[in-house]
């Protein structure tokens, strides 16, 4: 997304921003046992909740609406679907500003692909991680190499459907997928199940809400549906 048209700026009522540090998969505290989930679908239940509360704060003050990104987001998914992107495929990540990084992971996840990591080791420990599974394993990938790449290009979309959309996902689906060589899949995954026992023992540990404000510096892709299903804004360094 270019930052939607309703992105507007705010004096400075918003909270301080704080950094919040996450390396790999560190385990701050072990939460309470919960039916594991996908990472999207809460955050598709807190975009409904509070559409008009700030998402993302740009630099220069302006914000975007959890409303305005869930839209932009649902309307990418169903573009990425419509060029292949579904529950065992992979959609590589190409150089996006901030803001279209955010809406490129929530489309992904929206379609049901998983999106190849920037980097091979911020997916965690390797024993926290699965691998690709055997076929007719919910986790398998059954293409061998991206279906496509995301570009800024990709992401003017235009019109479409702004609802949430459809996908036979599990939480065995992998979310994450770590770059092998030629920056190819590997065979190390990190699945929404996993992603989302993660993202529930950061929450015990800090406890964020709507008034928090996050930075993006210092979080790893994964750990970025953690601020946007709590109600909390992420704060990005720059446009």
């Amino acid at each position: 997304m270019v930052a939607p048209a309703g992105a507007r700026a705010v004096a400075p009522a918003v909270a301080p921003a704080v950094a919040v540090t996450v390396i790999g998969g560190a385990r701050p505290e072990r939460a309470a046992e919960h039916p594991p989930t996908t990472v999207i679908g809460p955050v598709e239940a807190q975009a409904a909740r509070t559409p008009a509360a700030p998402a993302l704060v740009l630099a220069g003050g302006a914000v975007v609406t959890y409303g305005e990104l869930n839209a932009a987001a649902n309307r990418l998914a169903r573009a990425l679907a419509a060029r292949g992107a579904r529950p065992g495929t992979v959609v590589g990540l190409g150089r996006l500003r901030p803001v279209d990084q955010l809406t490129a992971l929530l489309a992904v996840a929206k379609s049901g692909a998983a999106f190849l990591a920037p980097e091979p080791g911020e997916l965690g420990e390797p024993g926290e991680l699965g691998d690709l599974g055997e076929p007719g394993d919910a986790g398998v990938l059954t293409e061998a190499a991206p279906v496509l790449v995301l570009e800024e290009d990709d992401l003017a979309v235009g019109g479409g459907l702004a609802t949430d959309p459809p996908r036979a996902l599990t939480p065995q689906h992998p979310l994450c997928v770590a770059p092998g060589p030629g920056s190819r899949p590997s065979a190390a995954r990190l699945t929404h199940g996993e992603a989302d026992r993660r993202v529930r023992e950061l929450q015990a540990a800090y406890r964020l809400g709507p008034d928090d404000r996050v930075l993006q510096t210092g979080l790893p892709t994964w750990a970025y549906f953690w601020p946007l299903r709590t109600g909390a804004a992420i704060v990005l360094a720059d446009g």
